[in-house]
This record gives C-alpha cells, sequence and structure tokens, in this order.
C-alpha cells in the first residue's frame, strides 16, 4: 500500500541561508530533540557540487494504532537521508529524501525543493509511503513529522 504525501514550509531567509540551515548538524540534531526525537545521530557531507548529504538518525514514539505498535514497538528509529543538489543561479536546490523506518515494513521516499519567494523560501517535500501491510491508514500526522522533523521549526533559530 502506498500513501502520497506532501508538505510546504516558508523558512524566512533566502535559500542560501535556508540550505545552511538544513544541512547544519546541530540545527537538525536539535530539531530532532525539540521534537521528541530521542537518540539523535546527525551526519552532513557536502557533495562536489555544492549539494549536501544529510543523514539524520532518531527514535520517535511510535504513533500507530495499538495493533501496529505489535509490530513496531512503543518507538520506532528512523533514519532520513536528504541529499541536496546544487544551487541554480537563482538559488534553488533539488534533492531527495528517503525513510527507512527500522523494523516496521513500511518506508518513505520523495523529492524536495527550495525555492526562493515572496516571503523567504519554500520548501516543498513530495513523496511517497509504502507500507507492507495497512498500518498507517489512520497515522499520517506521524508519518508526516516524520518527514518534515528536520525543517519543522526554522524560526526558533536567527540566520
Amino acid at each position: 500500500m502506498a500513501t502520497s504525501m506532501s508538505a510546504q514550509l516558508v523558512v524566512h531567509a533566502d535559500p542560501a541561508a535556508t540550505f545552511a540551515l538544513l544541512t547544519d548538524p546541530d540545527y537538525v540534531e536539535t530539531v530532532a530533540t525539540t521534537t521528541g526525537g530521542t537518540d539523535p545521530d546527525v551526519t552532513s557531507t557536502p557533495t562536489d557540487d555544492g549539494g549536501a548529504t544529510v543523514v539524520s538518525a532518531r527514535t520517535l514514539p511510535a504513533e500507530l494504532p495499538s495493533y501496529a505498535k505489535a509490530l513496531v514497538g512503543d518507538t520506532i528509529r528512523i533514519t532520513e537521508t536528504r541529499t541536496f543538489g546544487p544551487a541554480a543561479t537563482d538559488g534553488s536546490r533539488d534533492g531527495t529524501v528517503s525513510v527507512d523506518f527500522a523494523g516496521a515494513p513500511m518506508t518513505a521516499s520523495g523529492t524536495l525543493r527550495l525555492e526562493p519567494g515572496p516571503d523567504g523560501t519554500t520548501v516543498t517535500t513530495s513523496g511517497r509511503l509504502s507500507t507492507a501491510r495497512r498500518i498507517v491508514s489512520v497515522s499520517s500526522g506521524f508519518t508526516n513529522r516524520a518527514l518534515m522533523t528536520p525543517m519543522s521549526r526554522p524560526s526558533a533559530f536567527s540566520f
């Protein structure tokens, strides 16, 4: 079973500052813990083309129906990999995102885009959550949080 998801967030900064923020390991780790994650492990590796790969692992409460918790337990370890490509002339960037849910029969993958807008930078993440079983049909809040966590609180930090 696959479910499509998308989310947008406006960061009140230009694309270069937004990229710097979203690839800063300290920022990603802070957001992971302030949104309920524990045991964060974050790496950010610049790429030769000016992009970056950010790998963030954390443990989250498994906000799933009780029958699904029997499959994964009370918590779930997720590993999220975000790749950011090089900046275009306007500062926009395209990339990918994938999320592995350890011990759970589900994965998520999709695209991300940073683009300049009138109020700063719009960050768009779109993708599909695939499950081997129907366990998350009532838990889209959990999956959206898993996909958007590293970008969910940029206003808490100054540029």
